[in-house]
């Protein structure tokens, strides 16, 4: 029996009178949780002890809260209907209500706060007496999993064929894990005083959390009690605690934010650099001599000035794990890149300025990126279009970019794609690449490869113009306010210039401009363009 450490607060018991919880007090507690739902289903994912169960209950319980607030369909009365015939389910209760700090609650039934938290010992992730200490880890991993990174895993779950799109709370995905036999845990229904032959397997969500930022810890506890709760050998308490983990190296992806250790320049000197773009006077004419005194022949046919051709723009900004990417050990979580919303809005207004058809999109997986170039080429570009131009804005490392799942495409396989028969009508029409991403170095890695199917008597990688913003082993520095020096300086140059310069011409000051700004912020940035033109390009028919 359970004796409430509170009596002398309850006028109606004697000192010797035993405190029972019984129907009535589920229906109180039911009563108390009518207006805070997610209580609710963080009890029921603690108290069920069938997730499919749990799981169906809780769904109807979402579609009906989201219809008629203060709704109720005694989720806690049915547990009790079947728990109650077990000689401890008082103390599940208690447990559980512990477990999610419902501690009005529990004073109101009459119990003692200090001595419940300690009996049940409800501050330590990894103790549990009466509920399924699994359940207890999985609570506080979703305690620290927030709307974001909540986002990031449904979608990292689509990539593993699991659709939990529709649910709202983290609960709801694991007990959809634990159904479907993702997360596994033999004899869920036992407790830990009874865990023999019970197997837990985390793995498969580790490895998804491992790869969301800042949820590392999150990660190396849940492998710890994997490993502790199956009496696998462990590393000491020590190493989850925080106290004596290791810190990981982050390797540069595309310089989001300045290093912190840069003691000349900060935020505020970046930001300088970004007015000095704007306020860049345009080149007078006598230093800037165009081709208009060449022939026809020594550039490319605009054919039409008020259509010039489609741009499409892909701006990568949010990044999840993917199977792929987890498969293929990507090392470091992908951070936001903050401010290339910037970069798209910039790049949008510039390319319409001048005459092209601008197609932009944002956060695409490596299928969709693919899928998206093709359909945008295939429906919009026609014979008289005098460009094609693809801008991708994310993360990257040599030679590739990464699509928001987080797998690494091959700038290359799609060269080959836009060179394949599938689009035989871009043959002859320049191809401009715009990619604002870093290349350091990579380790190796499986990379994904866009299909194409080359011809036998094609001279493929013709009229190709690829700019990237930084050359190898080096970054691109991007501003979470302004956006990149790399796409605003070219952006800034391309709307002054051109009407009297070709794109080599322009692509040339841009670098000049570039590496002078990096140079002042001591910066490593090199903008780097590969040709295999064959005459001058120009956006405008040259004044």
């Amino acid at each position: 029996m359970l004796s409430s450490d509170a009596r002398s607060s309850l006028n109606s018991k004697s000192d010797n009178e035993t405190f029972i919880l019984n129907l009535d007090s589920i229906s109180k507690i039911e009563k108390q949780l009518q207006d805070n739902p997610y209580d609710m289903i963080s009890l029921v994912f603690l108290l069920y002890d069938v997730p499919d169960t749990a799981l169906q209950r809780l769904m109807v319980y979402q579609r009906v809260t989201s219809d008629v607030s203060g709704t109720n369909i005694n989720l806690l009365q049915e547990w009790y209907c079947h728990a109650s015939s077990r000689p401890d389910w008082q103390h599940e209760l208690l447990e559980a209500l512990m477990i999610c700090q419902l501690n009005s609650i529990v004073k109101s039934l009459g119990f003692h706060i200090p001595t419940m938290r300690v009996f049940y010992q409800s501050n330590d992730p990894f103790s549990s007496k009466y509920i399924n200490p699994v359940k207890k880890v999985l609570y506080h991993a979703c305690e620290n999993i927030n709307s974001t990174n909540l986002l990031k895993l449904k979608k990292s779950l689509l990539s593993y064929d699991i659709n939990v799109m529709e649910y709202t709370t983290c609960e709801l995905i694991f007990l959809e894990l634990l159904s479907n036999k993702f997360i596994t845990i033999n004899n869920i229904g036992q407790k830990i005083k009874t865990n023999q032959n019970c197997i837990c397997n985390v793995e498969n969500l580790v490895k998804i959390l491992d790869n969301l930022n800042g949820l590392k810890k999150v990660a190396m506890n849940l492998r710890y009690f994997q490993s502790k709760f199956n009496d696998e050998e462990v590393d000491s308490f020590a190493s989850v605690n925080g106290s004596s983990s290791p810190s990981l190296p982050v390797p540069p992806l595309d310089g989001t934010k300045l290093k912190q250790d840069d003691k000349n320049y900060g935020a505020e000197d970046f930001s300088e650099l970004f007015d000095i773009i704007n306020n860049m006077p345009e080149p007078l004419e006598n230093n800037f001599k165009s081709d208009t005194m060449s022939t026809k022949q020594n550039r490319y046919e605009i054919k039409n000035p008020e259509q010039l051709g489609v741009c499409i723009v892909i701006n990568q900004e949010n990044f999840y794990p993917s199977k792929n990417s987890i498969e293929d050990h990507q090392i470091v979580p992908l951070e936001e890149r903050k401010g290339s919303s910037v970069d798209k809005r910039t790049l949008e207004r510039t390319m319409t300025s001048l005459k092209f058809q601008v197609h932009s999109c944002s956060d695409l997986d490596h299928d969709e990126m693919i899928e998206f170039i093709k359909k945008k080429i295939n429906k919009h570009v026609t014979s008289n279009d005098s460009i094609f131009m693809l801008c991708i804005l994310s993360h990257g490392v040599r030679d590739h970019v990464y699509a928001a799942d987080s797998v690494k495409i091959k700038v290359e396989s799609i060269q080959n794609l836009l060179d394949s028969d599938e689009m035989s009508h871009l043959r002859g029409i320049p191809k401009v690449f715009i990619i604002q991403a870093c290349q350091v170095e990579d380790t190796p890695h499986p990379t994904f490869a866009a299909d194409n199917v080359q011809t036998n008597y094609y001279l493929g990688k013709l009229d190709f113009l690829i700019y990237w913003a930084t050359a190898p082993e080096y970054e691109a520095f991007r501003h979470e306010q302004t956006g990149s020096l790399f796409i605003q300086a070219l952006c800034k140059l391309l709307r002054q210039r051109a009407k009297h310069d070709h794109l080599h011409e322009i692509f040339t000051q841009v670098n000049n401009n570039v590496t002078n700004l990096c140079t002042k912020l001591q910066r490593a940035q090199v903008p780097l363009f590969k040709s295999t033109l064959r005459k001058n390009l120009y956006l405008q028919v040259p004044e």
